[in-house]
């Protein structure tokens, strides 16, 4: 599928950021889609290099987005987000619109440091795939009906993301959780087009007080609605267990999915890391062997009390989730 990109300008867009171009045509977007903490840089990296161009990082991240606040969280069909949302990523896509945070995951780090030269090199010389984005699990439709988006749905099991984003102190700095929680009642809670999946859980949702609570609630919604609506497009769903277990067939059928070639697949697809993404491979090393002892709570029996596995796990299952926990539980 494909789709004609339209010279548009965004008002943010600088001379040196804005680059006249004629219209183009740029194949249907490849869209990664995960909750944070759940490996959407990693699976963009593969797809970068296997497949041979990029995948930007999270355009809707207010370092870059001048309507984040009213995107995050949104389903995209709001009136007055529907038209920018649709130009903000198009000319995204079209290179029109460039900004060294889209390229956080293909750069060295600090960002600040990488030589402008360098970047226009980046943006000049590569082709763009598509993005990745961890506020966008409840545009799938949005995606698919205005960008024709090819997506990519990642999920990792609750406890680990919960560990995950407890290890990050600034993940939520972008807002303040408070105010992600807010947000997260106002465009999905209490968004009508959700009221039928999520009112049998509406009491959990409005009991929950502590920020775990917060988080697993959220992750739990968040899955809940993207897994009904990419079951309405038989659209697959990807486990981070699968990844760091089983690689090479799991990105296989990833490569094949997105219409690329799984014989083309190198090593250095899987296990050489991007700036941002860290080793997060089992295996990689001879002296693992925590993994084979331990199985998954590696991941969060360092961070997570009993009890509160206890309350994520509870508060899980309370969404009657359709989840492999037979290969990630505790």
């Amino acid at each position: 599928m494909l789709y004609l990109i339209k010279r548009q300008t965004h008002p943010r867009a600088t001379t040196n950021e804005h680059q006249n171009a004629d219209p183009i045509m740029i194949p249907s977007p490849i869209v990664v889609l995960s909750f944070g903490r759940s490996g959407s840089t990693w699976v963009s990296d593969i797809i970068s290099k296997n497949l041979g161009g990029l995948l930007l990082f999270e355009p809707l991240h207010p370092q870059v987005c001048p309507f984040a606040r009213q995107a995050c969280y949104s389903d995209g069909f709001d009136p007055d987000l529907d038209e920018p949302l649709q130009t903000f990523l198009r000319q995204i896509l079209e290179k029109k619109y460039r900004d060294r945070w889209l390229l956080r995951n293909h750069l060295f780090s600090p960002l600040e440091a990488v030589s402008q030269a360098y970047v226009d090199m980046v943006w000049q010389e590569s082709r763009i795939m598509g993005f990745k984005e961890i506020r966008g699990n409840y545009m799938i439709d949005w995606l698919i009906q205005r960008l024709g988006a090819r997506v990519v749905y990642l999920v990792r099991h609750p406890a680990a993301v919960i560990a995950s984003l407890r290890r990050r102190k600034n993940f939520w700095n972008e807002f303040g959780f408070q105010t992600h929680w807010e947000l997260f009642l106002a465009h999905v809670v209490h968004q009508p087009r959700h009221a039928a999946t999520l009112a049998p859980y509406l009491e959990r949702i409005h009991q929950a007080r502590t920020q775990l609570q917060r988080e697993t609630i959220m992750w739990a919604v968040s899955h809940k609605l993207a897994s009904h609506t990419l079951a309405r497009y038989h659209l697959p769903i990807f486990y981070y267990e699968d990844l760091y277990q089983h690689p090479y067939p799991t990105v296989r059928r990833l490569i094949t999915y997105l219409g690329g070639n799984p014989e083309r697949l190198h090593p250095a697809h899987i296990f050489v890391p991007s700036m941002t993404t860290i080793r997060t491979v089992h295996g990689l090393t001879a002296s693992e062997s925590d993994f084979a002892r331990k199985g998954w709570r590696i991941f969060w029996e360092d961070i997570l009390t009993p009890h509160e596995y206890h309350q994520i796990m509870t508060l899980v299952q309370a969404f009657e989730l359709d989840i492999p926990y037979g290969k990630t539980n505790g």
